[in-house]
């Protein structure tokens, strides 16, 4: 017997035994983490069938894992983040009748903030604002498409500034971060960077800040920001991306609907749709992203903010709307 053929044939056999079992368990990870092709194809067809117009290009394959953040909250909160953000101890806090709050700090700083998570920071008090808050998340493209253009050099010194500035009471423990997006300076003299929140890997909705600066010195910023920290992570099941797209058809089909039924008089004007038959019909608007991202929530009696995971669906009207990818229910629409 040649020992030596045997010999190669069981390393062949070995590494072809290997070989499938590599393959397996890269099929089954791939399985665990993404959604099936063939699965969205039918999905999309069935959508469509329906009305409902969209692109496999704009559905992530990636399953959307991540848990549920706590932060709890205190009523030394809005003190705790003037005193860091200025670097100072609080001299005065007025409740502002919009039910906001107003402080200034010892070193001339003042800072307002809403009960939704909208502020203002000055490094100096009474401040001319309307230069610098004209310019928000939406606006800020097409501002830097018409102003100057940032050096590398410039545009890394102050994206750290900015980090630093609103990463304040941060830590090693807390997944919220700061994510610079872009910068320019302005017709005015001033340097204007632009920061998104996000949580671990996903972008927080709708929490952005907008950092100015003269020279080196940041001397305004505003946006709507959660300064604090994290606190603990809660694992939870999620719909996935396929499931948010039939919840999002029925959603539009319920906007369409009530798009054509108005009240005159306590009664439905006449050849307004009311019924599920008559609402199938109507063309719906066509999705132009689907992304996974966070929506903040407070408990009953705000002592404490919950960052549930979510899907952001952008249609091609411009509206967008997000679900919690808990429940599908919708947490925010611009329409």
């Amino acid at each position: 017997m040649n020992w030596s053929s045997v010999k190669n044939l069981l390393i062949a056999i070995l590494v072809a035994a290997n070989l499938f079992l590599v393959f397996n368990i890269v099929r089954q990870d791939r399985t665990r983490a993404y959604i099936s092709e063939s699965e969205l194809h039918d999905a999309i067809e069935l959508l469509d069938a329906r009305g409902y117009s969209v692109s496999a290009d704009t559905v992530p394959m990636k399953k959307f894992k991540a848990p549920v953040f706590e932060s709890r909250y205190g009523d030394e909160y809005y003190t705790d983040v003037a005193e860091a953000l200025a670097a100072s101890e609080r001299e005065m806090l007025f409740t502002l009748p919009s039910g906001g709050i107003s402080i200034s700090t010892k070193n001339g700083a003042w800072m307002e903030f809403d009960n939704e998570f909208d502020f203002r920071y000055s490094a100096f008090d009474n401040p001319n604002t309307a230069a610098y808050t004209e310019i928000t998340a939406d606006t800020f493209a097409g501002k830097s498409g018409s102003e100057g253009t940032l050096g590398t050099a410039k545009m890394k010194s102050l994206s750290s500034s900015a980090t630093n500035f609103l990463c304040k009471l941060q830590d090693s423990d807390s997944e919220l971060s700061a994510k610079i997006t872009g910068g320019f300076i302005g017709s005015d003299g001033y340097t204007y960077i632009l920061a998104e929140q996000y949580l671990g890997e996903y972008k927080v909705y709708s929490h952005y800040a907008v950092c100015v600066f003269e020279g080196d010195k940041l001397i305004f910023a505003h946006g709507r920001w959660y300064f604090s920290k994290t606190n603990e992570d809660y694992s939870t099941e999620l719909c996935d991306q396929i499931n948010i797209l039939f919840s999002d058809m029925a959603t539009l089909k319920s906007m369409s609907a009530s798009a054509y039924t108005a009240e005159d008089d306590g009664e439905a004007v006449s050849g307004a749709p009311n019924t599920s038959a008559d609402a199938q019909e109507i063309k719906l608007s066509a999705v132009s992203a689907i992304t996974p991202c966070y929506a903040v929530y407070w408990n009953s009696n705000k002592t404490a903010l919950y960052f549930i995971p979510a899907w952001q669906i952008d249609h091609i009207d411009s509206l967008t709307i997000v679900y919690n990818a808990t429940n599908a229910t919708v947490y925010s629409s611009t329409k």
